[in-house]
């Protein structure tokens, strides 16, 4: 897709430590992920480097051995540099994804989750005379380990892909020309790894998450873009019920 996208995105890698304490935690909560990245966009147009920040909203329900968790954000704009080709873009950006969690191990520690992610975005391209707007969906994957560190401390390591999004980019303009639709396919992957710790009915956790996405048409295969970001993470979680 020839539009600058964000995506601070992500979800699911697993590590091994040894530990003694309770290694998963069993709670239903609710928690607001807030990140900074640095990353790259690359399309037609060429490449474009830059800062961004964003965040998503997660929820998550079950128990040790099965469990739902959702994580997205709604479709929010965000101005980016402006561009010789493009102009002024401004992306509208909303991202959501979930999995079924199944734990693999008798504590619970390591977990396989399937799901779904669904992408959408609105982007006007005002040196166009242009608007670009896309739905990506497809089949998620993820991989995760979670271990207690001793007393109140734990570590998270997730890995997340979807290796096949499908969907339409949908060119309008503003002069007299119609609409040209385009079919896409994309594929996504991204990391975290991140320190917490559990305070009564709350945890906060501190890391790293990274996300890299890539798109191209399917009539033609040409390039259709790609991001790809790196940056920080920190999160909050209410503890609601076990």
């Amino acid at each position: 897709m020839r539009d600058s996208r964000i995506f601070v995105c992500a979800v699911a890698l697993g590590i091994a430590l040894t530990a003694t304490a309770r290694a998963d935690s069993p709670w239903t909560y609710v928690g607001v992920q807030a990140l900074a990245l640095t990353g790259v966009h690359q399309d037609a147009a060429g490449s474009q480097r830059g800062v961004a920040g964003g965040g998503f909203i997660e929820l998550s329900i079950g128990g040790r051995r099965l469990r739902l968790h959702v994580e997205g954000v709604p479709v929010v704009s965000a101005p980016q540099r402006a561009s010789t080709f493009y102009g002024q873009a401004t992306p509208a950006v909303g991202i959501v994804d979930g999995a079924v969690r199944i734990a693999l191990d008798p504590a619970s520690r390591l977990f396989f989750g399937l799901g779904a992610d669904v992408i959408n975005q609105h982007t006007p391209l005002p040196n166009l005379d242009q608007v670009v707007a896309s739905r990506l969906a497809g089949v998620r994957y993820e991989l995760g380990y979670r271990a207690p560190l001793g007393g109140p401390r734990f570590i998270e390591a997730q890995i997340g892909a979807a290796p096949a999004l499908y969907g339409r980019d949908i060119y309008t303009y503003s002069i007299p020309a119609p609409a040209v639709d385009e079919d896409e396919r994309a594929s996504e992957i991204d990391y975290s790894l991140a320190f917490g710790i559990h305070h009564e009915r709350s945890e906060l956790l501190l890391g790293l998450r990274a996300i890299n996405f890539a798109a191209h048409f399917t009539a033609t295969g040409a390039p259709a873009d790609r991001n790809a970001g790196f940056g920080l993470l920190a999160e909050w979680r209410a503890l609601l019920t076990r």
